[in-house]
């Protein structure tokens, strides 16, 4: 225990003092996932968020009241327990979005059932190199991400600026939410400054656990 506990010291350690040496921007950045079902995909969001260096979680009414508290949301964090510590739970988008500027939908139709509706889609990596040159000032964006089942409701696709689409295999376009968060938190991470490899390699790192 020792052991371990003295891996994750040094890694925290070693990252802080890697954003506070390094070049590498920290805009204020939320990922918001509205009317979760799956207490896993909660805990596995953070996950996904914590190895980019993200830590902002905010849930809109998920399923579970209690999901920050469940078992099932702590396993799949797999160690991101500060980020589950940090997240709040709100009642509405439009509260969730408070202090932000830019807001990007991810794109998927509002049921699974139902054709895809009109909408124009923009590449993660195009949007945010577009996004980064012409801002000016501190960036502060928000990340939606719908319902597992029915994606986005168009009534929240609207307060968004852009609809982000994950380039996919047209046959088979289905991604698990965690694994969306994942995506679109690496593009983001590499816009504003990505982490070396020699970064990213630590005695505690892994893969796959």
């Amino acid at each position: 225990i020792s052991r371990i506990t003295s891996i994750i010291d040094t890694s925290m350690l070693r990252y802080f003092l890697l954003l506070m040496t390094s070049n590498i921007r920290q805009p204020l950045t939320r990922f918001v996932l509205i009317h979760t079902n799956h207490n896993g995909n909660v805990g596995a969001a953070a996950r996904a968020m914590k190895v980019m260096g993200f830590d902002e979680l905010v849930l809109v009414d998920p399923r579970d009241a209690k999901v920050l508290n469940r078992d099932k949301t702590k396993h799949g964090a797999s160690g991101a327990d500060d980020v589950l510590q940090k997240t709040r739970i709100c009642a509405s988008v439009e509260e969730a979005l408070q202090g932000v500027d830019h807001v990007c939908a991810t794109g998927m139709p509002h049921s699974m059932q139902l054709s895809r509706p009109e909408q124009t889609y923009q590449a993660p990596r195009q949007f945010f190199a577009d996004l980064l040159e012409k801002e000016t000032e501190e960036v502060r964006i928000a990340f939606l991400f719908g319902n597992e089942r029915y994606g986005m409701r168009p009534e929240d696709i609207d307060m968004c600026e852009t609809v982000l689409g994950i380039p996919t295999n047209p046959e088979f376009g289905s991604l698990n939410l965690a694994s969306a968060v994942q995506l679109v938190a690496y593009d983001w991470r590499e816009a504003i400054g990505g982490f070396s490899m020699d970064d990213a390699r630590s005695e505690g790192d892994s893969i796959g656990e």
